[in-house]
């Protein structure tokens, strides 16, 4: 059983509830899906629900992949994925609990503390943030790879242009690495009354390919996308991985969300990721950004935005 396997593999395994995760630094360990060793994959490489019985995330899972300062510093600086790269410290805080450090100088720029807590059926992240020096900006992107799953579309809220209101958006993609530079694509839709498989009509992995091709472009236009770089959507983004929900929610108005319709590894493998961007700061400053990660069953839209309103309204559990 994929459960009892979790306590056999590399890293810190914490369960709560109904959630088993494992966490890993960036140390070389073994990837039985390619049947190879790789480095580099910090995070969580490992999330179960007790009644699904299988890792959400493809090999790579969820990891701190690239972060950048205005001006650049750090030893790795011209790396893009210099956090992967760089030495990470990982922790076991307490029962439920797991920090990781790593220094500014080691990387390329930032001082990160990352806290990640189990809850029953979520994971909040508290991610902290300072340079050494003062910086005009600063971006830090989370890549998270998922497993197989049925949709590969995200599911957004976000304010509707002319500021009337709030809309409901499928977002989507055509491939991974899309040569125009948007390679998101969005279209209205109305998740009211929908049960989970009613997600599954006119999917797009009918009309995906791994990466962007003019034919898989044109057939997400033709369904009805249209680009959408703005990346920008109401604090929160959804997806599904079979009859569960797999919901990211952000406290803060930084943060955007980025999609890949394979990740770069399999059409039913998308990339799920996001990334928070800061202004200037000085050296020092900490900046403290907050997120939680709600894994568990699909009841409906109204659970979902329950779950959204507790964690922004700073109430525990989900």
């Amino acid at each position: 059983m994929p459960v009892a396997s979790a306590y056999k593999l590399p890293g810190i395994v914490i369960k709560n509830g109904t959630l088993i995760v494992r966490f890993v630094d960036n140390t070389t360990r073994h990837m039985h899906v390619s049947d190879n060793f790789q480095e580099g994959m910090n995070g969580i490489a490992s999330l179960i629900h007790s009644d699904q019985g299988k890792n959400i995330f493809a090999t790579v899972g969820m990891n701190l992949e690239c972060t950048h300062t205005d001006p650049p510093a750090g030893a790795l600086k011209d790396l893009w994925n210099a956090p992967r790269i760089g030495s990470i410290e990982m922790e076991q805080v307490d029962s439920f609990t797991v920090k990781y450090t790593q220094k500014a100088a080691d990387v390329s720029g930032l001082n990160m503390e990352i806290v990640f807590s189990v809850g029953n059926s979520y994971i909040d992240q508290t991610i902290t943030t300072w340079p050494d020096v003062d910086i005009e900006s600063s971006s830090s992107f989370w890549a998270s790879y998922m497993n197989q799953v049925q949709n590969t579309s995200l599911f957004i809220r976000n304010l509707r242009e002319n500021g009337n209101g709030k809309q409901w958006l499928e977002i989507a993609s055509a491939g991974h690495s899309a040569s125009d530079g948007v390679g998101i694509f969005a279209r209205p839709y109305d998740p009211s009354g929908m049960t989970w498989d009613d997600h599954l009509k006119d999917n797009p992995l009918h009309r995906q390919e791994i990466v962007e091709s003019p034919e898989s472009l044109q057939a997400t236009l033709d369904a009805g996308f249209s680009a959408y770089p703005s990346k920008k959507m109401d604090h929160f983004y959804y997806g599904l991985v079979d009859d569960f929900v797999y919901l990211m929610i952000f406290s803060e108005p930084d943060f955007i969300f980025w999609t890949s319709a394979s990740g770069g590894q399999a059409v039913r493998s998308p990339a799920w990721d996001y990334e928070f961007n800061t202004g200037p700061q000085k050296a020092n400053e900490r900046r403290t950004f907050h997120v939680r990660l709600v894994y568990k069953p699909f009841v409906s839209i109204e659970d979902i935005l329950g779950d959204v309103d507790r964690f922004l309204s700073g109430e525990e559990g989900s």
